[in-house]
């Protein structure tokens, strides 16, 4: 019952979405506007998306603490099922699916799986101030939106000395290994000790900045993606409006409240188009074509995994039935 009211919550949020931003809009003229698309700059912006995936589990390998080998296409995996659970489920429910998903795939600890999570999301956020300071310089923003970035930065800011002096100030394991008692709080203490000693990649300035680059590559192709989106509909816009298309969908995606964002994403991005002065329906098109074109590579791949590994094992079953005795 409680999952049902929730569910309801969450939808009627992405219908008042659609209603409060979309009302103005003329759906056949935005329709007309959806079909001139062009079909080379979509798979573009599909392919630009992709390749998050390839560097974001790139980004992983290099947090997998040393000592811990993991092969890339486990890594890849765990990095589109994660993906796929974080466009589908509402937050926390998405990052709980995907750590499960990563030590289970992985075959690591959940303290190191938690550990990767963690410093990928501080590279993220890390990012996403960088991001949201470049849209700041380039153009006044609405207010609101500014306000929204300095509360950002704060919290990246304490997210970030957080991780620094857990991973420069970590407990002694030998220490907690060495009590007698049993406890639950001992047995959270030991978990966090563990977590802090995986965060080695904060104790190395050169592995810290490869990470840095890592997760720019990752947002550049994210904007990559717009652009091409943009492109696909004949639209020369300025540099600087991809910019704030992106920064303003990072800083209204951080938390997803929708399943995919739905709802959210678009009229984010329908609001800052029509900003830079598209029409209504040009600025709709745009907005919806960028999130299918996210959605299906970063939601999808990880359908597809999950489909090859339950062919997999179904034929590894059929096998088995077949072999003789």
């Amino acid at each position: 019952m409680k999952k049902k009211i929730l569910f309801a919550l969450i939808w009627s949020v992405a219908a008042y979405f659609f209603y409060e931003f979309f009302k103005s809009v003329d759906f056949a003229r935005a329709w007309k506007e959806f079909e001139k698309a062009s079909a080379g700059w979509l798979v573009s912006a599909f392919l630009f998306n992709f390749l998050i995936l390839v560097v974001w589990t790139s980004l992983w390998s290099l947090l997998i603490p040393n000592g811990i080998v993991v092969s890339f296409p486990k890594l890849f995996q765990s990095n589109c099922l994660m993906s796929t659970s974080c466009n589908t489920l509402p937050f926390p429910g998405g990052h709980a699916v995907g750590l499960v998903l990563l030590a289970k795939i992985a075959e690591v600890k959940h303290s190191v799986a938690l550990s990767v999570l963690a410093l990928d999301q501080m590279m993220e956020g890390i990012v996403k101030v960088i991001v949201l300071t470049l849209a700041a310089s380039f153009s006044p923003l609405p207010g609101q939106m500014r306000q929204g970035i300095q509360i950002f930065i704060v919290l990246i800011v304490i997210f970030a000395g957080i991780m620094f002096y857990a991973a420069h100030k970590k407990p002694e394991i030998k220490t907690l290994n060495e009590k007698a008692s049993s406890s639950r709080l001992d047995r959270v203490k030991k978990f966090v000790a563990q977590w802090a000693g995986h965060l080695e990649m904060l104790r190395d300035y050169r592995v810290f900045c490869l990470g840095l680059v890592l997760a720019l590559g990752m947002m550049a192709l994210q904007t990559l993606g717009i652009w091409a989106a943009q492109k696909s509909l004949g639209q020369e816009l300025p540099f600087w409006t991809t910019i704030l298309v992106m920064a303003a969908l990072n800083l209204a995606t951080i938390f997803p409240i929708t399943p995919g964002n739905f709802g959210v994403y678009e009229a984010t991005a329908f609001l800052i188009y029509k900003f830079s002065g598209l029409s209504p329906e040009t600025a709709l098109s745009l907005a919806f074509l960028q999130h299918i074109c996210f959605l299906v590579p970063m939601a999808g791949t990880g359908w597809v995994v999950l489909f090859v590994k339950s062919l997999n094992s179904l034929n590894g079953k059929y096998k088995e039935q077949k072999r003789p005795d």
